[in-house]
C-alpha cells in the first residue's frame, strides 16, 4: 500500500516505518488513520513525504487520554464542525507528532510542514491541506460509520451521526476524492436509515 512512500522516503523509510508503528500501538483508531495516507495517495498520485506522514498522524492525539480535556464537548449534542474544539484537537496532534518526530531527529523542515497541516486537516485551505482534509473524510466515511451507529442512542442521536456523515461528504472539495468517497457516503446513509431508534 505505501510502496511508493517508501521509495519516496529514500533515506527516511525507516522514519515512516516507525511512524507506522507508533500509529498503530498510540491510536484507537489506526486503521482510520493509515487508510487517510492511502487515500491522500490515490487523490494525489505526487504527494510529498510531508503530506503523508500529515496523514496517517492527524489525529494522534487522541490516542492520549491523559489531561484530554477538549474545550467544548465532542458528544452529548456536540456542534461537529466546532472551531474551537477543532483547533484545539488539530493543534494537540500536531503538538504530538512533533515530539515525536523532533525524538526521531527528522529534518527540521519537514517537521515545520507536517505540523502545519495537522494543524489544518480539518478546514483546509490550500492544495495539500485540502487534499488531507478530502482524504481524511474519505476514511472517516469507509472505516468510521460503524463507530458512530453504534453510539446511537447512547452519546448521540440518529440526527447527531447523520450530521456528521453529512460534514465529512460535503467538506470534500475535490471533485475527484468526491466521486471516491460518494459511495461510501451512500452505503453510511444506508446503514443509518436500518438503524430504527
Amino acid at each position: 500500500m505505501f510502496q511508493r512512500f517508501d521509495i519516496l522516503l529514500g533515506m527516511n523509510t525507516q522514519l515512516l516505518v516507525k511512524i507506522r508503528k507508533w500509529v498503530k500501538e498510540t491510536s484507537p483508531n489506526a486503521d482510520h488513520l493509515i487508510r487517510t495516507g492511502y487515500w491522500v495517495e490515490r487523490i494525489y498520485p505526487k504527494a510529498d513525504v510531508a503530506l503523508v506522514i500529515a496523514a496517517i498522524t492527524h489525529d494522534i492525539e487522541r490516542g492520549f487520554v491523559q489531561k484530554r480535556i477538549p474545550p467544548s464537548p465532542e458528544f452529548k449534542g456536540a456542534k461537529w464542525d466546532d472551531p474551537v474544539y477543532d483547533k484545539w484537537h488539530s493543534e494537540r496532534s500536531a503538538k504530538f507528532v512533533k515530539e515525536f518526530l523532533e525524538k526521531e531527529n527528522a529534518d527540521k523542515k519537514l517537521i515545520e510542514k507536517i505540523v502545519q497541516l495537522i494543524s489544518h486537516h480539518e478546514h483546509g485551505g490550500w492544495k495539500e491541506a485540502d487534499i488531507l482534509k478530502d482524504a481524511d473524510s474519505i476514511s472517516f466515511l469507509e472505516i468510521n460509520v460503524p463507530h458512530f451507529i453504534s453510539k446511537i442512542s447512547g452519546d448521540f442521536s440518529k440526527d447527531d451521526v447523520k450530521e456528521k456523515f453529512d460534514l465529512m461528504y460535503y467538506r470534500i472539495s475535490s471533485p475527484k476524492a468526491k466521486k471516491i468517497a460518494e459511495p461510501f457516503y451512500k452505503n453510511a446513509i444506508r446503514k443509518l436509515n436500518l438503524t430504527y431508534v
